[in-house]
């Protein structure tokens, strides 16, 4: 029997895990400039914050602007802050034909020689000599995982993407940063073309780490590829294979398979409030499962279950996970302020997935203060709350509205 030949010693079989990256995509929007912002809303005018980004620092503001060209209107443009040195509009391609304007591929800031365009606000319109782009993809990167990947600011990389189509980017621009999160970012008409959405997975191709065998032959260790997918019905094989996963990985009882079930089957037996069921599957295999809701009432979601096979842990893909249930939430429901994180309190969960919640910007919720009748669906429960807008209503009325509807639901 011939046998491979690998010394271990040899192969850092961790390293290939970080090669995956989430996907972002980002829609038009527009960075300004103070003096612009002086022009289209007042002297001295400050923006206001509404959401954080993945990127620290960065925020997507409550005002937006309306971008005028020689054939069309492209109306409330989000205004990404903080204030720039010079304003920029990041537009797709199907946004430039729209406004009649021939953008140029570029990287952000690079604004020699590009178009103008108009900009209205309260105050009235603003001429913008230069500064429309359509932004080449790009991935955002700390330092300290650039460092893990032997990778430095300006470096140029390829992008694999295996979903429903495979699609590869080649000499993808590296930025770096000293916090916040790795993302590739690419526009509303490249994720259109690939099949792909925020929170969906990619892979790095750099400087490629071979294993090969005694002949030679290249070995393929490890995660090449996460899709994400959507269970719609108990009888379709993510969900089953999901299900099984709870029965036999994470030994939930029928009870809770049942009643997933019937959310599943009845989906009005929860109205005015949505369940869902995401499975992270690599190939045909279903590594992973995450049971959602969003409660209307209170604005809010609650992850019930998320969970990964032991063999699939300790890889970051149950971040990724937790990151796709934040985008999906936000898709389907975009006036959403925060969710509510479930960690079952015994001796195998209570320090774990706190820290993981914890490290995801998660805070415990002092379910103490409330009166025991009012809490009752989550007595063996710690709750965490990791709010997803700058002014989330996270109050006593919000909270006791949200487990009220709880008790129906779970």
């Amino acid at each position: 029997m011939l046998s491979l030949q690998i010394n271990p010693h040899k192969v850092d079989f961790k390293k290939e895990n970080k090669w995956l990256v989430p996907v972002g995509v980002s829609n038009r929007h527009v960075h300004l400039s103070q003096r612009d912002i002086d022009m289209l809303f007042g002297k001295g005018y400050k923006l206001t914050v509404t959401k954080e980004l993945a990127q620290k620092g960065q925020y997507a503001a409550k005002e937006t602007v309306n971008i005028v060209g020689p054939k069309g209107v492209l109306e409330k443009v989000r205004i990404v802050g903080p204030v720039r040195g010079n304003t920029q509009v990041e537009l797709s391609r199907t946004d430039a034909f729209k406004l009649g304007i021939d953008a140029p591929l570029r990287d952000s800031g690079d604004l020699e020689n590009t178009p103008g365009f108009v900009m209205i606000g309260p105050k009235g319109p603003q001429i913008v000599e230069r500064g429309c782009i359509i932004p080449k993809a790009h991935i955002h990167m700390t330092h300290q995982r650039a460092l893990e990947l032997d990778l430095a600011d300006g470096d140029k990389v390829s992008i694999l993407i295996k979903g429903s189509k495979v699609v590869c980017y080649h000499n993808v621009l590296v930025r770096l940063t000293e916090s916040g999160e790795t993302e590739f970012h690419i526009d509303t008409d490249e994720a259109n073309a690939a099949f792909v959405d925020t929170g969906d997975l990619a892979m790095i191709k750099h400087k490629e780490m071979v294993i090969k065998d005694t002949f030679g032959n290249i070995i393929e260790i490890g995660v090449d590829n996460i899709k994400f997918e959507r269970g719609k019905m108990p009888n379709d094989y993510a969900t089953q294979e999901g299900l099984r996963l709870l029965r036999d990985i994470f030994h939930y009882p029928a009870s809770t398979q049942q009643a997933i079930v019937s959310k599943l089957l009845n989906p009005s037996i929860i109205e005015p409030n949505f369940f869902y069921l995401l499975t992270a599957m690599e190939g045909d295999k279903v590594v992973g499962i995450s049971c959602f809701y969003y409660i209307t009432e209170s604005k809010l979601g609650y992850l019930e279950h998320i969970g990964i096979t032991p063999e699939y842990r300790n890889r970051g893909i149950g971040s990724f996970f937790y990151h796709k249930v934040i985008s999906f939430l936000e898709k389907e429901h975009p006036e959403i302020e925060g969710i509510l994180l479930e960690v079952r309190q015994t001796p195998q969960e209570i320090d774990s997935r706190k820290q993981f919640f914890l490290n995801l910007g998660a805070i415990p919720v002092d379910t103490q203060f409330y009166p025991a009748e009012k809490f009752k669906f989550a007595e063996q429960l710690l709750l965490m709350f990791k709010p997803m807008v700058v002014d989330a209503n996270l109050n006593t009325i919000t909270l006791e509205t949200a487990f009220r509807n709880l008790t129906k639901i779970l």
